[in-house]
């Protein structure tokens, strides 16, 4: 084969595959791809229908763009549990389905993920795509919510120390509920805690910026998961805005006082001394920690008042001593260093 032969091969081979290039390119834009007979298919991801008025009901949204048949089923396991919509005739626009969690038999379905089966046709087009979506209606556990008074801990941030471990990813929200009930006087939160993860806060015993009255403040703790469901636990704090350790030893005792932060009250500070029955604990549940007065009450100096202790077992007593703004609740035993 001589060279000229050689030449027009290649030039045929090169213009072959040219045309070739060229009608892949143009295929597409001489028969195009039809559009799509369902635009859109989303549902919500997760909700609790527990009838707690939260996230109770989920919606799927599909966006029809010409006349369709559609059906619409809910899986779980190959089978399907509830059918939602029914091989119904559908107009183009949106088509939103509501779901209660509830099977065919209208029996409340058990928590779990669950898959939407979606089948569409319009004459030779078909649409099928799934979706995942999960009941959940139990509500996230506390596996500790720890409160500890500055009264008892000493010194420190904040007058109420809280701790909370949840069993799951959640948000937690804290109010502080006066002596005696009411509306809440502080909230702390909502803040994200996760799963079996200590999360620690503190309240600092204020109000819109000042000291709230003293006295046993109750910490009311809500857990709430992304579905909605929620969890509450409550503990006791006292809030006394300064903190006291006893002095003396014998039949009478008096008492160091020092602001939350740990800066010592004046020992000239007029302070009224008397000795209750213990009663209780800051950061148990519910009920009250001072019973009735035993002995006192007793006013003087800070720095040299003493009250008589009665004849009872110390672990049985609380000292409180009383300022004009503040309420210091002493255990007697164990003694703490100032």
């Amino acid at each position: 084969m001589d060279g000229k032969t050689r030449r027009s091969i290649t030039a045929l081979g090169v213009l072959a595959l040219s045309a070739l290039a060229l009608a892949v390119f143009v295929l597409p834009f001489a028969f195009p791809t039809p559009p799509p007979i369902i635009t859109r298919f989303q549902a919500t991801q997760v909700f609790s229908p527990n009838d707690d008025g939260r996230r109770d009901v989920a919606r799927v949204s599909i966006r029809v763009r010409e006349t369709s048949d559609i059906t619409l089923d809910v899986r779980r396991g190959g089978n399907t549990v509830a059918r939602l919509v029914t091989d119904e005739e559908v107009p183009p626009g949106w088509l939103v389905v509501p779901w209660d969690g509830r099977g065919d038999d209208g029996q409340p379905l058990p928590d779990g993920a669950y898959s939407l089966k979606l089948q569409a046709r319009s004459g030779e087009k078909r649409f099928n795509a799934s979706r995942r979506i999960e009941i959940d209606t139990a509500p996230p556990g506390f596996l500790r919510f720890d409160v500890v008074s500055a009264a008892l801990a000493g010194p420190g941030p904040g007058q109420c120390r809280t701790t909370i471990v949840a069993d799951e990813d959640a948000s937690a929200r804290i109010e502080a509920l006066p002596p005696g009930g009411g509306q809440p006087v502080a909230t702390i939160g909502p803040r994200p805690v996760t799963a079996e993860t200590a999360s620690a806060w503190a309240w600092n015993g204020r109000a819109d910026g000042r000291p709230v009255a003293p006295g046993l403040y109750t910490l009311s703790a809500r857990l709430q998961d992304p579905p909605g469901n929620r969890s509450t636990a409550q503990r006791t704090c006292w809030v006394g805005n300064m903190i006291g350790t006893p002095r003396g030893s014998g039949d009478s005792r008096g008492v160091r006082l020092v602001e939350t932060d740990g800066t010592p009250v004046p020992g000239g500070t007029p302070v009224t001394l008397s000795v209750h029955r213990r009663v209780g604990t800051p950061g148990t549940e519910r009920g009250p920690v001072v019973g009735a007065r035993l002995s006192g009450p007793v006013t003087g100096s800070a720095g040299s008042v003493e009250v008589s202790i009665p004849d009872e077992p110390l672990s049985e007593l609380w000292l409180v001593a009383s300022t004009r703004d503040a309420r210091a609740l002493v255990p007697l035993i164990p003694e703490r260093a100032p």
